[in-house]
């Protein structure tokens, strides 16, 4: 008997809860996990990166209230932005390793513009300054109402989704990705921001702009099953061989 796929989970931290440091991560991440099939692990910060990676067959990149530092994709801060440079730098350790390894990657929000970034990706440093006629991306409203569609215009090689399909998603991003040679721009708003990435070359890695752990549209359990048949694909290869 098989065993279900290990998938490493990377938390935000709140070091603004003085004395301690904290790890966070919402429920519906790892709930999200286990609903397809997964065992979740969560990720503490540290450089046991490829300990890490030798132990499990699948990442997740979460989302979070920060921004990636600029610099990082070859921008110079247009604004003072709130950054997290432990964690990003974490982060990016993990999806490079994963990367090397084909081990499946699935970023979400945050954690797609990352993925972005780490194929050689920009990013729009804010939406409603840089954008004309924009959307509203990060509502009032909470991540349980969908918020606006995202519709396919791409054959993806990892989703089981056709071109021209169009989901309604939820929404809480200010920042998104802009094209490049490193990955297929799969899903866009009806704005044109960049709503669904992969890869073009290597195994599972893909980021969606939304937040599908809170299952409110059917592209939700799409992103999460076939992520988890990705890393149960993986999780086998030390047997076949």
């Amino acid at each position: 008997m098989t065993r279900p796929p290990r998938i490493g989970i990377t938390p935000d931290i709140n070091d603004m809860a003085a004395p301690e440091t904290e790890y966070v991560l919402r429920k519906n991440y790892a709930d999200a996990v286990q609903k397809a099939g997964g065992l979740p692990f969560i990720l503490p910060y540290g450089d046991q990166v490829e300990e890490y990676l030798d132990a499990i067959d699948g990442v997740m990149i979460t989302g979070g209230m920060f921004d990636i530092d600029p610099g990082l994709y070859g921008q110079v801060a247009k604004k003072s932005y709130v950054m997290k440079p432990i964690r990003t730098d974490f982060e990016r350790a993990v999806i490079h390793g994963a990367l090397a390894r084909q081990m499946p990657i699935l970023g979400i929000c945050n954690g797609m513009q990352l993925l972005a970034v780490c194929l050689g990706g920009q990013l729009v440093q804010d939406i409603p300054t840089e954008i004309c006629e924009a959307l509203e991306h990060k509502p009032m409203q909470s991540a349980t109402v969908v918020q606006h569609t995202v519709q396919f215009s791409g054959t993806s090689h990892r989703l089981p989704v056709l071109s021209g399909q169009t989901f309604s998603v939820n929404s809480v991003h200010h920042q998104s990705v802009l094209p490049s040679p490193g990955y297929e721009a799969l899903a866009r708003a009806p704005d044109g921001v960049l709503e669904a990435l992969e890869a073009r070359e290597g195994g599972f890695a893909v980021g969606v702009q939304w937040h599908p752990e809170y299952g409110v549209a059917e592209i939700d359990t799409v992103v999460f099953n076939s992520f988890l048949a990705k890393a149960r694909e993986f999780s086998q290869r030390d047997v076949m061989q």
